[in-house]
């Protein structure tokens, strides 16, 4: 009997369902709230599934079981596993995970650092380099590196709102050049002004990236708001575009990203070029491998 290509498309969409966490380091990254499991996620799976095991397995090999429960709100994972899994990885310092389903409730995940770097080893060895180097220094040099942090927290607080509006200021005047710096390219259908100083920042697409794109510490820190905001990003051929969340917080693309990556379409290995045609427009042009 032949197979129906429908079904073997929706099993695997299926099976690459995912969702992603953020341990912040302000919450309680054990609180049932944050191990709950996205609603639009479990609608995918049946009750048999939901309330047997995960297992989740990081990009060195390691796996950990966490048991799925159900309050009269929502599924989340059980307290048990999931402490298990924070504890023995030194997490809760603002990383960012993605869960991604690989099929009979088994999931990869990849776990980016706050500074946007993935982790591609335990964490152990670190924090036992960490430790050593804690033992050995003096009670005075601790003193003084906390009275040099505590002055850098004021600073920050201190000069947020001054950051947010130089970085629209630039991206401002990156889509209002003056005319003579500006030159005009047909882009497909789509016929652009885009300004020799406009500015631009690219992203290789990894396999964490085609549910949420997380950029370059830099690009998020010189040029994006640190608050949440949408982003209109246009096709090049001026016929689509995608209204798409950004998480300043994070640096992360989100909300409606998942939605972009399907319909230009992206895959893993393809450079995304992105260019400020207005404060909160880009346009997207991708690069095939």
């Amino acid at each position: 009997m032949a197979t129906n290509p429908d079904f073997l498309r929706c099993k695997e969409e299926r099976n690459n369902e995912s969702f992603f966490k953020v341990l912040q380091s302000v919450v309680d990254v054990s609180s049932e709230t944050l191990r709950a499991l996205p609603h639009d996620f479990v609608r995918s799976f049946t009750d048999k599934e939901l309330f047997g095991k995960m297992k989740i397995r990081t990009q060195w090999g390691r796996s950990w079981e966490v048991g799925i429960s159900k309050n009269p709100r929502f599924y989340y994972m059980e307290k048990s596993g999931w402490d298990r899994f924070v504890r023995d990885n030194s997490l809760g310092n603002n990383e960012f995970i993605t869960f991604t389903h690989k099929g009979n409730m088994h999931f990869t995940l990849n776990i980016f650092k706050l500074d946007g770097k993935e982790m591609m080893q335990p964490p152990q060895s670190r924090a036992l380099l960490a430790s050593s180097s804690r033992f050995k220094t003096e009670q005075g040099e601790d003193d003084k590196k906390e009275e040099v942090v505590s002055e850098l927290s004021d600073r920050g607080r201190t000069t947020a709102a001054e950051s947010n509006g130089r970085k629209l200021n630039l991206r401002k005047k990156a889509a209002e050049e003056s005319q003579e710096s500006k030159r005009t390219e047909k882009l497909g259908a789509f016929s652009l002004v885009i300004f020799s100083t406009a500015t631009e920042f690219t992203s290789l697409v990894k396999q964490g990236y085609l549910k949420f794109l997380r950029l370059r510490t830099s690009v998020a820190k010189d040029h994006m708001p640190d608050e949440k905001t949408m982003f209109k990003i246009h096709h090049p051929n001026g016929k689509k575009c995608w209204d798409v969340v950004y998480l300043g917080r994070f640096g992360v693309f989100s909300g409606g990203w998942s939605r972009l990556v399907k319909e230009y379409p992206l895959v893993v290995g393809d450079t995304c070029k992105f260019t400020f045609i207005k404060p909160e427009e880009l346009l997207l042009v991708v690069s095939k491998p």
